[in-house]
């Protein structure tokens, strides 16, 4: 078999499926990293004992368990494939068994100052200099914080995706699922409207919402650098991602008391586990609370 051949057909059957981008290509990347480890090696045929060096060489080098992981997910996934398209006559990852343990940590989310040091400094520079590029970085973080959209699912956003006047927008999530998220803040939709006036006739030739100052599509990676940027003129010393204001969104409706289901749903979550792991963080909180109050000084006051 040849193994390129063969992957390139299994990531064609991806995006077939409607694989979403960010997963395409992180097949891609680990497929690719798979390859020119056989190629290093010099294995041509794939068995049992191949995968489980293939493993002690990703331990060697480091790597995150939650990368190991994920990487064997993604092989696993394409000889499962493979053995049905006929591309080989028995799965190497049958009955195979190997325990990658992740550790469990707590998503790190905004504490209440940072947030609004961060809204009080995107507020003010695109006001003040009436830049499309400052006024898109406003409006992703509003959109962000009052969504919990994912960085991707936001930069995916088109205009015929926004009904303004309901207060809508509908999200094109990982495996091509839908949602529908809300804008309940006034100001939020203000913002959207005035962005919406500037972007209709801005000279863009693209139907996604968010624009550069290039008027081309903004790119995930272009929200990230712009917020890191941003982030340091707002004079806060800790780096933070728009990942981390999508945890700060989950925290914040778990802690005002919105139903974990809800907040499933606007998460784009498909298992409630996935969301449960934000009430650690509520719980964390209530903690640090409870420590700080400590109702015992009540008694010896």
């Amino acid at each position: 078999m040849n193994h390129s051949d063969a992957f390139s057909d299994f990531l064609d059957h991806c995006q077939r499926r409607g694989l979403s981008k960010h997963t395409h290509r992180a097949y891609l990347c680990d497929l690719s990293d798979f390859e020119k480890w056989m190629s290093r090696e010099k294995i041509t045929k794939i068995d049992k004992l191949v995968i489980r060096q293939w493993i002690s060489d990703m331990r060697a080098r480091k790597l995150a368990p939650a990368s190991i992981k994920r990487r064997i997910a993604c092989l696993k996934a394409t000889f499962r494939w493979l053995e049905e398209e006929g591309w080989i006559a028995s799965n190497p990852f049958h009955k195979f068994h190997t325990a990658i343990r992740v550790p469990k940590t707590l998503p790190r989310s905004l504490n209440r100052s940072e947030m609004r040091a961060i809204f009080k400094q995107a507020a003010l520079e695109a006001q003040e200099t009436n830049s499309i590029s400052r006024l898109t970085l406003w409006l992703a973080l509003e959109i962000l914080f009052s969504t919990g959209v994912r960085i991707a699912e936001l930069c995916d956003i088109r205009l015929y995706d926004v009904d303004l006047e309901i207060g809508i927008i509908l999200i094109h999530g990982k495996g091509s699922r839908e949602r529908l998220v809300y804008l309940v803040d006034s100001n939020v939709r203000a913002l959207l409207e005035k962005y919406l006036k500037s972007r209709l006739v801005a000279p863009a030739k693209t139907e996604h919402l968010l624009i550069t100052g290039r008027y081309t599509p903004a790119k995930p990676d272009f929200i990230r650098r712009n917020l890191h940027e941003l982030v340091h003129r707002a004079k806060i010393k800790r780096r933070i991602t728009p990942h981390m204001i999508r945890h700060s969104t989950a925290t914040h409706l778990l802690e005002s008391g919105v139903d974990i289901r809800y907040v499933q749903k606007l998460l784009g979550h498909s298992s409630i586990s996935t969301t449960e792991i934000y009430t650690h963080v509520s719980n964390a909180s209530l903690h640090a609370s409870l420590k700080k109050a400590n109702p015992r000084r009540f008694i010896n006051a």
